[in-house]
C-alpha cells in the first residue's frame, strides 16, 4: 500500500472509530465535542455516526482498492467540510471543541493531496497554488467579517482578498498555457 493510499486508510479507519463510538456512546462523543445531551441529540448523534461509519468504511475499502479517484475527490469535499464546520463554530451553532473535527477534515485532506501530488511527480503550479490560497485565505476573512459588517460587506471582503490574489498570482507567475 502507497502512501496515498495509506492516507486514506488512516482516515477511514478514524472516522469509522468516531462513527462506532457515536452509536456505542453517543454521550461521550457529545461530551467530547462539549454538545449538551438530550435524547434527541442523541438520536440525532447516532444516527451521524452511522453515516460516520459508513464514510470510514467507504474510506478503508478505496484504500485497499487504490482507488485513485476516490482518493482525489474526497480532497475538495473535505476541504469544504472544513469550511462548513469553521462556519459552524464562527456563527455561533457549534461549540469551539467542534473545530477538533474541522481540523481533522483539513488535515486529512492536506494530507491525503500532498501524498497524491508526490506519488504522481507533478510539480506545483504557482499562479493554480496562489489562486487556491487567496480564495482560501478570503474565506477565512470573509466569515469574521460578517459579524460586523454583514452579508454584503462580507462578500466585498471575499471579494477584495480574493481578486488581490488573482491579480498578484497573474502578475508574478503567469497562467500556465494550455497547447493545444
Amino acid at each position: 500500500m502507497d502512501t496515498p493510499a495509506l492516507t486514506m486508510l488512516f482516515f477511514g479507519i478514524l472516522t469509522a472509530g468516531m462513527g462506532l463510538t457515536g452509536l456505542a456512546a453517543p454521550q461521550l462523543l457529545l461530551f467530547i465535542l462539549g454538545i449538551p445531551s438530550s435524547s434527541a441529540t442523541q438520536i440525532f448523534v447516532m444516527a451521524s455516526s452511522e453515516a460516520s461509519l459508513a464514510m470510514g468504511v467507504y474510506y478503508t475499502l478505496a484504500a485497499f482498492a487504490n482507488v485513485r479517484a476516490f482518493f482525489k475527490w474526497s480532497v475538495p469535499v473535505r476541504i469544504l467540510n472544513f469550511c462548513v464546520f469553521t462556519g459552524m463554530v464562527i456563527f455561533g451553532v457549534a461549540p469551539f471543541r467542534w473545530l477538533m473535527v474541522a481540523g481533522l477534515e483539513l488535515i486529512g485532506a492536506l494530507v491525503t493531496a500532498f501524498a497524491m501530488h508526490r506519488k504522481s511527480g507533478a510539480e506545483f503550479e504557482r499562479f493554480n497554488v496562489i489562486r487556491i490560497a487567496s480564495v482560501t485565505l478570503a474565506f477565512i476573512m470573509a466569515i469574521p467579517a460578517f459579524n460586523w459588517m454583514g452579508i454584503y460587506g462580507s462578500m466585498s471582503a471575499f471579494l477584495v482578498v480574493s481578486s488581490a490574489g488573482f491579480i498578484c498570482a497573474y502578475l508574478k507567475f503567469p497562467p500556465p498555457q494550455n497547447e493545444s
